[in-house]
Order: C-alpha cells, then sequence, then structure tokens
C-alpha cells in the first residue's frame, strides 16, 4: 500500500509514454524521471512513516506486538518494491510483458516459499526468517534492474527540455488523478481483511484470506492481459485507432470471460477435495471462495474496460468511480459481515465489483459507443453451468480425494474445452489451437 503512495501516481503516466518513445533518445529520460518522482515520494513516505510510527503502530498491533517489532522493516520493503513498480511499468511499455510478472508471481514466492520451509523445518528462529522473508522481496527489484541493463534499456539520463510547459501540467495531473485511482483499488482490496479482522480477529482474518486466494486465481489471465493490452491501447489512442481498441475491447471480454469461467470451473467443482486438504476449521471459508470467484468472473468478463478508460482523456472519471466504490465497499460491509460473516465479505466484495464494472461498461458505452458483448457471451456461461452441473450430479465421487480432483479436472478440461473450441466462441483461442495442431501434425 506505501509503495502504492510513494509513486506518487507517476505509473498513470503510461497512457503518455508513446510520446516520448524513442529509443535512440532514451525515450526522453521517461525512466530516469519516474525514478526521480519515485525517490521523492519514497522519502515523503519515510517522513510520514516517522512522524506517525506510533499511530499505524497502535491500528495494526492490537492483537500482537509482532508490527510493532518489524516497524522499521516497511522503509526497504517500500523502497524496493517501488522501485520493481517502476522498472516493471517501464519494461511494459516496451512490450516486455513477461519479466516482472515472472519475478513477481513466481521467482518472489519461490523465495519466500524457501523462508518458509527454513522455519517449518526449525533450521532458524522467527527473527532471522523475517529478514530472509525482506531478502526475498527485495531480491526481484535486482533482477528486474539487471533485465532492463541486459536488454539495453537502463538509461538514468534526463532530458527536462524535451518537457514543455503544456507537458509538465498534463503530466502533473495525470499523476494526481492516478494517485487517487491506483490506490483506491489497494484500499478496496484491503477494507474487507480490515472489517474482517476488526470484527472476528486474526483466525478468521486468516480463514478468509486464504480462501479469497482460491477466488483471485481466477484473476491471473486477465492481470496478464492488462500488461500488455495498456501499452497497446495507448498507442492507438495516440493514433485515434477507435477500431482497434473496439476490437481489443470485444476479444479481450470473451477470452477473459472463458478463461475465468474455466478457472472457476476447476476449483469449484473440487472445492470439497480442497478443504479435505487444508484444516477443519477452513471450511467455513467455503463460500468465500464461491462468491470472490463469482466476483472476478464479473470482472474478467467485462474485459479491458478499465485499461480503454484510465488510458483515455477522460481518465479523471475512473477516479472518481474509485473514490464512489471505497464508500460502497465500506457500506456493503457493514450491512453484510453482521449477518454473514466471512461468506458477507466476500459477497460484499462481488457485489463491489460488479457495481464498479457497470459504471465502467456503461460510462463506454454511452461516450465511446463500445458494446463488447454478443451472444457468445451467453454461450460461454451456459457451457460452464453444464460442465458443472455433469461434473457435480453425473460423475461419481472417488474415495481417494486426489484420484476425484484429476477425474472431475480432466473432464472439466476436455468438455468445456473442446465445447469452445468447436462452437469457434473464440477467434484466438481457435487460432491458437490450430497453429498448434498443424506443429503436431508435422
Amino acid at each position: 500500500m506505501f509503495s502504492q503512495f510513494a509513486i506518487l501516481g507517476f505509473n498513470g503516466t503510461a497512457r503518455y509514454f508513446p510520446y516520448f518513445r524513442n529509443e535512440e533518445k532514451n525515450h526522453h529520460g521517461y525512466l530516469a524521471l519516474a525514478c526521480l518522482v519515485s525517490l521523492a515520494g519514497f522519502v515523503l513516505f519515510t517522513l510520514l512513516a516517522f512522524i506517525f510510527k506510533d499511530q499505524l503502530i497502535n491500528a495494526k498491533s492490537h492483537e500482537n506486538g509482532l508490527f510493532s517489532q518489524y516497524f522499521w522493516f516497511l522503509i526497504p520493503l517500500t523502497f524496493f518494491t517501488l522501485f520493481f513498480s517502476v522498472f516493471d511499468l517501464f519494461a511494459r511499455m516496451l512490450y516486455d510483458t513477461i519479466s516482472g510478472r515472472v519475478l513477481r508471481e513466481f521467482t518472489k514466492r519461490l523465495f519466500i516459499l524457501l523462508t518458509l520451509l527454513f522455519i517449518f523445518f526449525k533450521w532458524i528462529n522467527f527473527s532471522t526468517f523475517m529478514i530472509l522473508w525482506l531478502i526475498a522481496n527485495i531480491i526481484p527489484t535486482f533482477l528486474m534492474m539487471k533485465r532492463l541493463i541486459s536488454n539495453g534499456n537502463f538509461s538514468l539520463d534526463t532530458d527536462f527540455d524535451f518537457i514543455d510547459r503544456d507537458m509538465g501540467k498534463k503530466l502533473i495531473s495525470i499523476c494526481f488523478f492516478a494517485i487517487l485511482t491506483g490506490s483506491a483499488p489497494t484500499i478496496i482490496a484491503s477494507l474487507d481483511v480490515y472489517m474482517v479482522n476488526a470484527k472476528f480477529g486474526l483466525a478468521e482474518t486468516g480463514v478468509y484470506g486464504i480462501a479469497a486466494y482460491f477466488g483471485t486465481v481466477i484473476t491471473l489471465p486477465s492481470r496478464s492481459l492488462y500488461s500488455i493490452a495498456y501499452t497497446i491501447v495507448s498507442e492507438s489512442w495516440k493514433n485515434n485507432d477507435l477500431q482497434n481498441i473496439k476490437n481489443i475491447y470485444r476479444k479481450s471480454c470473451i477470452n477473459q470471460l472463458i478463461a475465468a469461467l474455466f478457472i472457476f470451473l476447476l476449483v469449484w467443482a473440487n472445492v470439497d477435495n480442497i478443504f479435505k486438504v487444508l484444516p477443519q476449521n477452513y471450511a467455513a471459508g467455503k463460500y468465500v471462495i464461491f462468491f470472490i470467484g463469482l466476483g472476478y468472473i464479473i470482472d474478467s468478463a467485462t474485459g479491458i474496460n478499465g485499461v480503454i478508460l484510465t488510458s483515455s482523456k477522460y481518465f479523471k472519471y475512473d477516479s472518481f468511480f474509485n473514490l464512489g466504490l471505497i464508500g460502497i465497499t465500506i457500506v456493503l460491509n457493514l450491512m453484510l459481515i453482521p449477518v454473514y460473516g466471512i461468506t458477507g465479505a466476500a459477497i460484499a466484495a462481488a457485489g463491489t465489483l460488479l457495481i464498479f464494472n457497470l459504471f465502467r461498461y456503461l460510462f463506454i458505452l454511452i461516450v465511446y459507443k463500445m458494446q463488447p458483448f454478443t451472444m457468445k457471451s451467453l454461450y460461454a456461461v451456459l457451457l460452464a453451468f453444464i460442465a458443472y452441473l455433469i461434473c457435480h450430479k453425473l460423475i461419481p465421487e472417488q474415495k481417494n480425494y486426489g484420484l476425484d480432483t484429476f477425474v472431475r479436472a480432466s473432464f472439466i478440461t476436455v468438455f468445456y474445452g473442446l465445447s469452445v473450441y468447436f462452437l469457434s466462441l473464440s477467434e484466438d483461442i481457435n487460432a491458437y489451437l490450430n497453429g498448434y495442431l498443424v506443429k503436431l501434425k508435422k
């Protein structure tokens, strides 16, 4: 959260990067400018962390003193998380969307897993674990910087002459609204956890967090798409190529919906097997998985609406939507958590995603007359529903939960995958599979 604020909204200027793009001139010092702004934001954060140290600790340490004990870990953690974001942003603008994703989603988690294994086997104490955990979070930043250097894209040369008064005003305006746009999702994503913790304590929060993680797995395909889509859509806005944006919008909706439904089917059809692996008290999180997953299906089904809006001249409206959403999230959680417990928090999260994406969809529809949905979206949902009914009603339960998971996952993959292919629901999926089949025949 702190690194999101410390970047001072400069990540929002990615929509303006096409005007900086010039390999011979090191993209007019865009990376250097990003580093300078982020460094200023980090200094500001450090001062605020020092001034409000007691308030921050009191807000988080009412149940244990761990946050107080390791409070100053926030400084290096924020610094390296911040600059990883800066380097990853720059790499994505240069069409390298893979490196940052791999380092953040795989490499860092692998290092953290190693530290967890050390403490699990009692090879280290908790204090040593925290130091190693911090190092595990720091390493990807150096690897990301090394990647930029090896590609010849790391330069801290400045080019302030390129930024005239008009461009400077636009960049400042973008940064201001990007602070709102960038921080709001982080706040919204944290509110349910904070409110569950306040209502039920750390144990229930742990159950909710683990269950919610299974739901967020559904977002992996869409998050990968957002990385590259932002760069392409920004270029299309610069060239006033609305038709290309419409095509990407339409394809993103059906492709993300198919992928999200497929992952949701795999998770929900095997949800009982998942809880056989986890301790008994985690069973309370079953419907957290369902509603969080449902919310992310809605989010995926609306495609790159957020990318289109935040990279357009109406980016300010997305900031207003985000701010309004904070209030909606708080109200829904206050209404539903007392009645339904942690499941209520998941329902609130799904409701928030529905309302937010409805606003974005209607805005793009009214302003740009872009309507991305076709009957194929409905067919994808019906196929998923049929696949689940067959899996749930007709496939007998195996005694071994590992075998049962394999059987159900195999059926879903074959039935849903072949149905999507032969009904030609996605031209991109069919083109990819046809290309693979040609290679297989050769």
